[in-house]
């Protein structure tokens, strides 16, 4: 079974705010790739969560609903946590809330409704499949399994196979229970897990850690990004699940630059050729995820 996290408390429209607080972009370079685009319509995204508030008026990129779940009760956990991952990733620019890559559409396909704040892996590997066949070029999955972890779920390994046959990126969040391992999720071989740090880039406390995540994944900031809240307003997000949008918004942005590079060449651009010591991923660098694809690529060639 799967389970989301709580985005923290809703400010009101209007009200003024830092927009530096908890949005450390420089910490992982993220403002730098920002400065360089918003994203390109031929990178979409597409968001496995829940329901999202599609109507928001910060929310600039263009939405595609994979299959119909708008939120119905704005405050339920499902719908909060769906728009605030789509938020991260495409609000508009130039306010306290600055979308990642508004410019890449956003494909969202709910995975878990608002009369639950849990999802199955049957309904994970659905999304996965959907999203391919929609044409996300990136899955962001910010929801993780807790509880009794499921073992060698059939239906979510072949969707994840089918992600990687046919070059689509799938990042998922590692979950905020403090637990060592993974997950069928987790441990495939073609997914990017995310763990959170803090705005000082150590480890949080209760994101989760292990063999795949070290071997294969990243950490991002995950202290109070803020985000969208479904009624108009903004909010902020904390844990694993605003870790995970922003190595997605990390792809999203580099792989607009170079289109014609290969899944493959991305994935391995993201997590970088460095060899791995120790039972914490390395932090997310978005300048050496552009500078290895700058090497290889030319800029905008399809």
């Amino acid at each position: 079974m799967g389970h989301v996290s709580d985005a923290v408390p809703t400010v009101p429209a209007g009200t003024d705010a830092d927009p530096l607080l908890g949005w450390p972009w420089s910490l992982t370079g993220l403002d730098r790739l920002m400065a360089l685009g918003s994203g390109d319509r031929w990178i979409a995204i597409a968001v496995l969560d829940g329901p999202v508030a599609t109507g928001h008026p910060g929310l600039a990129a263009s939405v595609v609903q994979i299959r119909p779940g708008a939120c119905r009760v704005a405050h339920s956990a499902a719908c909060r946590h769906g728009t605030a991952v789509a938020g991260i990733l495409g609000a508009a620019r130039g306010t306290v809330v600055s979308g990642l890559c508004p410019g890449s559409p956003l494909l969202v396909r709910p995975v878990f409704g608002e009369d639950a704040g849990a999802f199955q892996p049957e309904e994970l590997a659905a999304g996965i499949v959907d999203a391919v066949a929609t044409g996300a070029r990136v899955v962001n999955v910010s929801a993780a399994f807790t509880g009794t972890v499921p073992v060698g779920n059939r239906g979510l390994t072949q969707a994840l196979d089918h992600a990687a046959g046919h070059g689509v990126l799938v990042v998922a969040a590692a979950g905020n229970e403090s637990r060592i391992g993974g997950s069928p999720l987790l441990t495939h071989p073609w997914v990017v897990p995310v763990a959170s740090c803090d705005a000082s880039g150590a480890l949080l406390a209760g994101s989760n850690i292990g063999a795949s995540i070290a071997r294969r994944g990243l950490r991002a900031p995950g202290v109070n990004v803020p985000t969208l809240d479904p009624d108009g307003g903004f909010t902020y997000l904390s844990g694993t699940s605003a870790a995970a949008p922003q190595v997605t918004g990390a792809i999203a942005l580099a792989w607009s630059a170079f289109p014609g590079a290969p899944a493959a060449a991305v994935r391995a651009a993201v997590t970088g050729d460095a060899r791995r010591t120790g039972p914490v991923p390395p932090l997310l660098d978005a300048p050496a995820l552009y500078r290895h694809l700058a090497a290889t690529f030319q800029r905008g060639q399809r």
